[in-house]
């Protein structure tokens, strides 16, 4: 039964990465990462409670001691607007009924539908996937009122915020399965060990089961950055989710056994995050290795697979020293995001 899935599976990434070929080849694809933003206002006016927005919007993640952004944004006026057609991510902030440039374009973008909706609810938010280019998102943040816009903004913080992650990581598997997948590999990990995640060809296994400890690390240098599967028995899956005194002991170990580290107590912090569209405990913080001089951060997700009396350890880590760290978790995280010890989803 699990090889008859892990073929399903499989054929059915095949036939999505095969679709993107023909669909994509030839077509201007956006430059620049996916933490790049251009915020776009349709009036200057609107600048002082976009700066407010953009305070709360962007926030830190601090990777051991650095903070570093969510985004790195430019702010364009109606003046410059087009440079944002070369951005993969473009924020546009428009005050309809002003008749300036960036209103104008948007309202040719935007279906009629959408702009009726707009109008008969006073403003809202709209999401326009590749405006002009592949591997392209905007969204549209418009109301008729200058006021409305700002709160609407305000209101709407999160969503938009996760509209961009969302759509980063749609995009960023998308290539992923466009440049290609170790298939050969993902259809054994589900058959020998009953867990599916889409592994990108950049990434090779660097150790399957060292010394008999159960998981599996995946490494792709330049810089050196990886994801590790490992899995505990439990008699109480879903229970020790809760322990998370006892979920740390779990990290830990599999650091010794599986990098030769050691985690720093004072860094580690909890949150809740998602893996394969079910939320999960999520411990973040920093490691130092015990064979050389040099250490860096981690976050590490825990999912119950209740028949199969398991807690997996879904951890993705980095060594990049002097670089930024958030692009590479982005894409890491992407990466994990396919996690699944349920099998295919349809």
């Amino acid at each position: 039964m699990k090889r008859f899935l892990a073929m399903v599976f499989l054929t059915g990434l095949v036939f999505q990465a095969g679709c993107g070929l023909d669909r994509e080849k030839g077509i201007l694809m956006a430059a620049g990462p996916y933490g790049d933003l251009a915020v776009v206002l349709s009036d200057d006016a609107l600048r002082p409670g976009v700066q407010q927005f953009l305070k709360t919007f962007n926030q830190e993640i601090t990777f051991v001691i650095k903070p570093e952004s969510l985004y790195q944004i430019d702010v364009l006026g109606p003046d410059n607007w087009d440079l944002a057609k070369s951005y993969k991510n473009s924020l546009f902030i428009v005050r309809l009924g002003d008749g300036g440039p960036v209103e104008k374009k948007i309202r040719k973008l935007i279906s009629r539908e959408a702009l009726d909706n707009l109008a008969e609810a006073g403003g809202g938010v709209v999401k326009l996937n590749e405006p002009w280019a592949t591997y392209q998102l905007a969204i549209v943040v418009a109301s008729p009122d200058r006021n409305t816009l700002t709160s609407i903004l305000h209101r709407k913080t999160d969503m938009i915020r996760d509209l961009l992650q969302e759509g980063n990581r749609e995009r960023i598997l998308r290539r992923a399965r466009y440049e290609g997948l170790s298939t050969d590999l993902m259809s054994y990990y589900w058959q020998k060990f009953g867990f599916i995640l889409e592994i990108p060809n950049s990434f090779q296994q660097n150790q399957l089961e060292p010394d008999g400890f159960p998981a599996v690390e995946l490494m792709r240098t330049g810089p050196s950055r990886g994801v590790t599967i490992s899995w505990h028995k439990s008699a109480d899956p879903a229970g020790l989710l809760e322990d998370l005194e006892a979920l740390v002991a779990l990290r830990s170990e599999m650091g010794t056994k599986v990098h030769s580290e050691e985690l720093v107590a004072e860094t580690l912090a909890w949150s809740t995050g998602t893996i394969g569209g079910l939320e999960c405990p999520k411990l973040t913080g920093a490691w130092n290795s015990t064979t050389f001089t040099g250490g860096g951060a981690f976050w590490c997700y825990f999912v119950p697979d209740i028949p199969g009396g398991r807690v997996f350890c879904v951890d993705i880590l980095v060594y990049a020293p002097g670089m930024d760290k958030m692009p590479l978790f982005r894409h890491l995280e992407a990466m994990v995001s396919t996690f699944s010890n349920i099998g295919p989803r349809s």
